[in-house]
C-alpha cells in the first residue's frame, strides 16, 4: 500500500508540472501579442501607404522601426503577427513577424518585396 501511495504522488506531481508548463507557454504567447498591440497601437483598419514611405525602409531596420515609420495598421494574423498595409496602387504589403520579435531585422524577403513594389510603381 505504501508503494501505491508513492506512485500516485509521483504521477500527480508529473501531471501537474506538465499542465502548468503548457499553460505558461500559452500565457507567454498571449502576453507577447498584447505587448505588441500596446506598443504599436494596432487598429482595426488597414493603413494606406505611399511610395515615399516605402523608400524610407532600409535593410537594417527592425520590424518595430518599420511599423513606426509606416504607421499603425491592422494585424490580420492568427498565431503570428501579420501587419497589413495597402499601397497606393491597391496592392497589399503584409509584414509577418514570427515569434512576435519586433526587435528582429526585416527579412530579406520582405525587403525585396518592397523594392519590387517600388520598381513597378505606376506614375
Amino acid at each position: 500500500m505504501h508503494i501505491r501511495k508513492k506512485v500516485f504522488i509521483l504521477v500527480f506531481v508529473t501531471l501537474m508540472t506538465a499542465l502548468l508548463g503548457c499553460s505558461n507557454n500559452s500565457n507567454q504567447s498571449n502576453d507577447a501579442k498584447k505587448h505588441n498591440t500596446e506598443i504599436l497601437g494596432i487598429t482595426n483598419e488597414i493603413r494606406k501607404i505611399t511610395s515615399f514611405q516605402l523608400t524610407q525602409i532600409t535593410k537594417d531596420m527592425t520590424y518595430k522601426e518599420i511599423i513606426n515609420a509606416l504607421g499603425n495598421t491592422k494585424d490580420i494574423g492568427s498565431g503570428i503577427s501579420i501587419f497589413r498595409y495597402e499601397y497606393e496602387n491597391g496592392e497589399f504589403l503584409d509584414i509577418k513577424i514570427i515569434e512576435h520579435d519586433l526587435d528582429a531585422k526585416i527579412s530579406e524577403e520582405v525587403y525585396q518585396y518592397i523594392q519590387n513594389v517600388l520598381e513597378n510603381k505606376k506614375p
